[in-house]
């Protein structure tokens, strides 16, 4: 039997995981050592710059900077995992427009809990409020269920 609203749970102890994590290791030496910073969301991201031997060399191809990149990105990756945020965050790295530079931006992953998930959740309370105003739902429910048992017992 799947519960969805457990895995919603989870979702949310996890995202406060990683922001006291990330509040208790802010100032640590590891932390400015690889200069990550963080946003309000708890989003975790450095910038990575490519050397002048990966950019401009001409026998090494455009498609080889990412790897550079996943390769530079390694001990960064290890101390997250020593920090246990290894299996909470989600890697992303995308190139800053006009640079030599890539952008490393580590997310809190989200395996039930998202945008549609919260609105669809508000709509139907909404709905239902709508309802029991309109038309006394929710009495009427009750006294379905109440006849329903009358009937069975």
């Amino acid at each position: 039997m799947k519960y969805p609203f457990k895995r919603v749970i989870i979702d949310i102890g996890n995202y406060f995981f990683v922001r006291r994590t990330i509040k208790n290791n802010m100032n640590s030496i590891e932390w400015n050592k690889f200069k990550l910073r963080v946003d309000w969301i708890g989003r975790i991201y450095t910038v990575v710059n490519l050397p002048p031997e990966v950019i401009y060399s001409p026998d090494t191809p455009e498609e080889i900077r990412p790897a550079y990149v996943i390769e530079e990105s390694r001990p960064l990756n290890e101390y997250l995992t020593k920090l246990g945020l290894s299996e909470v965050i989600l890697p992303e790295i995308t190139p800053i427009p006009k640079s030599i530079s890539y952008l490393i931006t580590y997310t809190p992953s989200f395996q039930r809990l998202s945008l549609r998930w919260i609105f669809y959740r508000i709509g139907l309370i909404l709905l239902i409020i709508y309802l029991q105003y309109k038309f006394g739902f929710l009495s009427w429910i009750g006294g379905l269920i109440k006849s329903l048992f009358d009937v069975i017992f």
